[in-house]
């Protein structure tokens, strides 16, 4: 799909529900389709890129899924037409998922920030399942967003909104979702060590209950393929990228979330829960959901580490239940890097410290893990001006590397440790030994063709292309690029593509 030369706005799927008696096209849908040419908008609907109807029936749900992400990634509102359908469950395993198609498409929009056009029909109460993804996903609506009405009262506000964005005015109340630096200062306490005890944000605020039945088995399946990190698309075995990992993630908590049960309470629910909200925290980062108050990677894995909490006092000394500490610490990193503030940036650096400090002290297996995120904090401090903090992260890059040869690590692990210890080499005046170093690792990152080893590839790679403008090889920096570029895209590995230089840009 070629980019828009207008602003783009994405129509929900809600193709049909009860009208006069029978079952019909949307009304109001069928008239903004109509006037799609008279408007001063690039209107992006599902049926757009069908070459025709018969191929309707054929459509793996990865394709279907697929063709919506794009229309609404790209969109700069995504209207959502609510005349009381839920629409057909996804068929991503081999029983239809409790999530529609049109709730995919909705928490889509959620987690990619997109402003968000509610049209609600008037009188039409919505389907329980709908009224669910609705609580669960309230926050994406602000003051005016919301809009109930008969069809000429929302095909009305359809105008309005489009003709706002034609004008370069927001279409909707106020931005959806705040960003790293919001989190920061709204979510996280004054002290150090009082905001790692005892954490103000949770995923989805701690609302992880609906009004439906659990699906254990379906739920299981999901999170399984998440795992395995594999699709089927058109009958062909590919690499699941992070997008669709989380679409199935998503789906799978909504399997996982009833009204009746004490999740930490139920081993099998809460063992569930517990992979589900690790494998989001991995995904929602290399997503590049950092700054993403209730669904980003921090609060993700401070639900987790509160539900191992809780189960931990009920089984004093048991070594399966430790809090994901070096989890933890990756994602406060992450939102450091995010935030502006010199302050909140230093705290939040300090925070991730101290938490692989105890993750190192508490698992011995994760030390080389968390040593590697200890050794990027202080790099990242070093980079603030804070110029001792090299040799320290020098010294964790060390050891990490020294500890997985030791143990026999794969190529691309030991790898990652090879790049990081050789950025620190180039950065204090050793930048031969420094740049084949970085070589020799980004070789052993190319071995592992997963979504994440595409991912872990592609953050050496900004790595390398630091490395080589600080040492004016404009060229290949500018290459390196271009390769980090097509990797995110591959993988949808969004925050490797945050701030990435363009080739004009590089030699500036």
């Amino acid at each position: 799909m070629e980019g828009p030369t207008q602003p783009s706005v994405f129509l929900s799927s809600t193709f049909k529900d009860e009208f006069k008696g029978g079952r019909r096209s949307i009304p109001l849908r069928t008239r903004i389709l109509e006037e799609r040419d008279r408007l001063p908008v690039d209107l992006w609907a599902y049926e757009h890129v069908w070459p025709s109807k018969n191929e309707e029936n054929k459509l793996d749900a990865d394709t279907i899924i697929d063709r919506c992400f794009a229309g609404i990634k790209n969109c700069d509102l995504f209207v959502f037409i609510l005349s009381g359908g839920f629409g057909t469950g996804a068929a991503l395993v081999d029983e239809r998922t409790h999530s529609s198609y049109l709730e995919l498409e909705l928490f889509a929009a959620a987690v990619l920030r997109k402003p968000i056009l509610v049209l609600h029909y008037q009188g039409r109460e919505p389907d329980p399942a709908l009224v669910d993804v609705l609580k669960l996903l309230h926050r994406a609506f602000a003051d005016g967003d919301y809009f109930i009405g008969n069809e000429n009262d929302l095909f009305a506000r359809f105008n309005a909104a489009c003709r706002a964005l034609a004008k370069k005015k927001p279409a909707v109340g106020r931005p959806v979702i705040s960003l790293a630096d919001a989190l920061s200062r709204t979510r996280t306490r004054a002290d150090l060590e009082a905001d790692l005890d005892a954490p103000k944000l949770a995923f989805l605020s701690g609302e992880l209950k609906a009004a439906h039945d659990l699906n254990l088995v379906r739920a299981r399946a999901l999170i399984d393929q998440v795992a395995a990190g594999v699709r089927e698309v058109g009958g062909v075995r590919m690499t699941m990228p992070h997008g669709s990992a989380l679409f199935r993630l998503w789906a799978a908590m909504r399997d996982l979330m009833t009204w009746n049960d004490d999740i930490a309470n139920n081993d099998e629910l809460a063992g569930l829960w517990d992979r589900a909200l690790g494998l989001w925290a991995a995904k929602a980062s290399w997503f590049g959901l950092h700054g993403h108050i209730w669904m980003g990677p921090l609060a993700a894995v401070n639900t987790q580490a509160a539900f191992r909490r809780q189960r931990g006092a009920e089984t004093p000394g048991d070594p399966t239940i430790r809090e994901p500490n070096g989890a933890r610490a990756s994602a406060l990193y992450s939102v450091a890097q995010q935030v502006r503030s010199f302050d909140r940036k230093l705290f939040h650096l300090r925070q991730t410290s101290l938490l692989a400090t105890r993750a190192a002290a508490l698992d011995k297996d994760a030390h080389q893990g968390v040593l590697a995120i200890r050794g990027n904090a202080s790099l990242a401090e070093f980079k603030m001006g804070l110029i001792w903090k090299l040799w320290d992260a020098e010294r964790d890059f060390k050891t990490a590397l020294s500890l997985r040869e030791r143990a026999g690590a794969s190529s691309a692990s030991v790898g990652e440790m090879q790049v990081d210890l050789g950025l620190t080499q180039v950065l204090s005046g050793r930048g031969r030994q420094g740049a084949m170093l970085i070589v020799q690792g980004i070789a052993g990152l190319r071995t592992d063709n997963s979504a994440n080893g595409r991912s872990f590839l592609a953050r050496a790679l900004r790595k390398q292309g630091f490395a080589a403008r600080l040492m004016g090889r404009f060229e290949l920096a500018a290459d390196i690029a271009a390769e980090i570029a097509a990797i995110g895209a591959e993988v949808e590995a969004m925050d490797q593509l945050r701030d990435l230089p363009q080739r004009s840009e590089i030699s500036r």
